[in-house]
């Protein structure tokens, strides 16, 4: 079927008040609306073929790119800078040894059970390598527990997220380039470095520019619209345009502890209005790319068996990282399995397995597929053990 303007309408429409629906379930059942938003993807797309599947395949660089910029750019505003500081030992050390060991074991399961070569098997692993913010963060903020553990699977999730973009597109680049002339580490190092420096820089000096433009209309929209230009500049630099949506967002949501570090007179900071239309703009993205991720999903036999094998290896992987990560913290018996249950994986997996396809990589639809299944997985299993560890 073809997408005429009332369709896309009510398609869109739909898609809000699913993603709210869920939200509000999530309440009460802790299923996480991504469930069901891509359950309403499949439903419309797949399983009915009410939407033209072809039309959506063709914007999905767009939409990567646009899904990525939200979250990112969401993940800094919503960061408490001064807690990062204070936690991020644990967390980093969480984020970084849970993404390698989920890495090369996925990458293990790729080579050996789906034939897959060496780069592509480690190209899946990191993009399914870390957990989702998104739901982490709504799970954890609702058990009742001391906030230190919290604190550390929180951070973790939100550290993962650039971390497993910048490595997945590092690896992207590499496998369109064929490894001709790419240091891995020197990519990857540039592309930090490069859209950090950028995004804390127009960070600070927009800081300065909202409060001057403070009282007059449309200052958020600005705000988006410089986010846009510097993803494109960062990108244009060689640096990553995630990273610089990243620190902009860390810059702007915490504009009191910069401009107590930079002593000035006046603190600055994004305001409350200003974050609620953030929310707004993000729970819209985020819910629509997971419905379009159920659209263009194919779904076969073959592909469920090696998105549940995946699933089980990331679960599997998540015990031993939790182990090694939580080595002599003073931690209850229910805190420590909190830990071990945090496992989902979300929008920054269903963005990434869009990428291969815009680079023009060979069988990337692969990716889209396997990953779908894990994300389903991976977001039931966490849900599963969240109900049976704290009833």
């Amino acid at each position: 079927m073809v997408l005429d303007s009332f369709s896309i309408l009510a398609l869109f429409g739909i898609t809000i008040v699913v993603g709210y629906v869920g939200h509000i379930f999530f309440d009460k059942t802790r299923i996480s609306d991504v469930f069901w938003l891509m359950i309403f993807g499949i439903i419309i797309g797949p399983v009915f073929n009410l939407v033209d599947r072809t039309l959506f395949v063709s914007i999905s660089p767009f939409l990567a790119a646009l899904a990525l910029l939200i979250i990112l750019f969401d993940a800094g505003i919503n960061m408490d800078f001064y807690k990062m500081v204070r936690s991020f030992p644990r967390s980093i050390l969480m984020a970084v040894l849970g993404m390698v060991i989920s890495t090369l074991a996925v990458a293990a399961v790729a080579v050996y059970l789906m034939n897959f070569t060496w780069l592509y098997g480690l190209l899946l692993g990191a993009i399914v390598g870390g957990t989702s913010s998104a739901i982490v963060i709504t799970i954890v903020k609702r058990l009742h527990m001391r906030e230190q553990p919290k604190m550390i699977v929180t951070l973790e999730s939100v550290f993962t997220d650039p971390l497993v973009i910048v490595v997945s597109i590092v690896l992207i680049n590499i496998i369109a380039q064929n490894g001709n002339h790419i240091s891995p580490l020197q990519s990857i190092l540039s592309a930090f470095s490069i859209g950090a420096v950028i995004g804390l820089f127009v960070g600070l000096i927009w800081l300065f520019t909202l409060d001057k433009l403070r009282g007059r209309p449309f200052d958020y929209m600005l705000t988006l619209a410089l986010l846009f230009l510097l993803y494109v500049f960062v990108e244009s630099a060689g640096g990553s345009g995630a990273i610089g949506a990243l620190a902009f967002g860390l810059v702007l949501g915490n504009g009191t502890a910069f401009s107590t570090m930079l002593k000035t007179k006046k603190h600055f900071g994004f305001s409350k209005l200003q974050r609620t239309f953030q929310n707004e703009v993000s729970f819209f993205i985020r819910a629509f790319f997971f419905v379009y991720l159920g659209i263009i999903v194919s779904i076969n036999t073959t592909y469920v068996i090696y998105g549940l094998a995946v699933a089980v290896a990331l679960i599997l992987v998540r015990l031993v990282a939790a182990e090694i990560s939580t080595f002599r913290m003073t931690l209850t018996h229910a805190e420590k399995n909190m830990i071990r249950t945090m496992a989902p994986r979300g929008l920054a997996a269903a963005v990434l397995a869009q990428l291969p396809a815009a680079y023009n990589i060979p069988n990337a639809a692969v990716f889209s597929d396997i990953v779908f299944i894990v994300i389903l997985a991976t977001v039931i299993y966490t849900t599963i053990a969240t109900r049976f560890f704290y009833k």
